[in-house]
């Protein structure tokens, strides 16, 4: 089982390969897996700088429409030239982003094999649409500070209608959103995680009857103790199984 893994903003490839350490320790020796390392450099997520060092990065410094389509195109480029995965794994917005891909693959594309076999989510936030037309637009609930660089000088007349639409921000929503995720997925979330409506929403994305969920006692965090680590093997391993039907 090849697993493509997505570590969350304000880490690294190398943050999130530690932080998966102890449950990955747990899993068969056969289990591989390539980190794939954001590209843009940011402050580092909470609580981060006191335990790992830098750099701390992300795929996005924002998310529009734009650079979701982006984004999607920069990790199925690495799909293409060094897969096949059979699973992707990812972490806060890793785990966004993962979901992001896989329900556009399921609008846009049903009737082709899904580009995973099975996904791992742990601590997911919102997943954003790399499409105008799918998901529900938000861009007027997010800080200025959050928006694309371009969307400042659209208030001045200055952005096309194009610029405009790509930037920005849907947020694929279960209730607005017809599809459902169609592959074996584990849903793995701290039950005082600031962000725990976010993992929920994602997990209802997925289709049910092929989800499983963990919530261990943290926050947005990867648990590191040995019981909870052991609950996150048991619910991946069990994913990976069911996995196998779909290959």
């Amino acid at each position: 089982m090849k697993f493509l893994c997505l570590h969350g903003k304000g880490t690294s490839a190398e943050i999130f390969e530690m932080q998966s350490e102890g449950f990955r320790n747990l899993l068969p020796e056969h289990f591989s897996y390539e980190f794939l390392e954001g590209e843009k450099e940011v402050a580092p997520a909470p609580g981060v700088a006191k335990v790992f060092p830098g750099p701390y990065l992300s795929y996005l410094t924002d998310y529009s429409v734009g650079s979701i389509e982006e984004q999607h195109q920069f990790i199925m480029d690495i799909v293409a030239e060094e897969g096949p995965f059979d699973g992707i794994m990812g972490f806060s917005q890793g785990a966004s982003l993962a979901a992001s891909i896989l329900i556009h693959h399921q609008i846009e594309k049903p009737w082709l094999p899904p580009p995973f076999r099975v996904a791992i989510f742990l601590c997911a936030t919102y997943a954003h649409s790399r499409t105008c037309e799918d998901g529900e637009d938000v861009t007027h609930k997010v800080p200025t500070s959050e928006l694309p660089s371009r969307r400042t000088s659209m208030d001045s007349g200055y952005s096309s209608d194009e610029d405009s639409a790509k930037d920005s921000i849907r947020v694929l929503y279960a209730k607005s959103t017809k599809a459902r995720i169609q592959i074996p997925t584990a849903h793995l979330y701290g039950e005082n995680d600031s962000y725990l409506h976010e993992s929920l929403e994602v997990m209802d994305l997925c289709d049910p009857r092929l989800s499983l969920e963990f919530k261990h006692k943290g926050g947005h965090e990867v648990p590191m103790d040995t019981i909870s680590n052991k609950k996150i093997r048991d619910i991946i391993a069990m994913t990976c199984e069911r996995g196998e039907t779909f290959s």
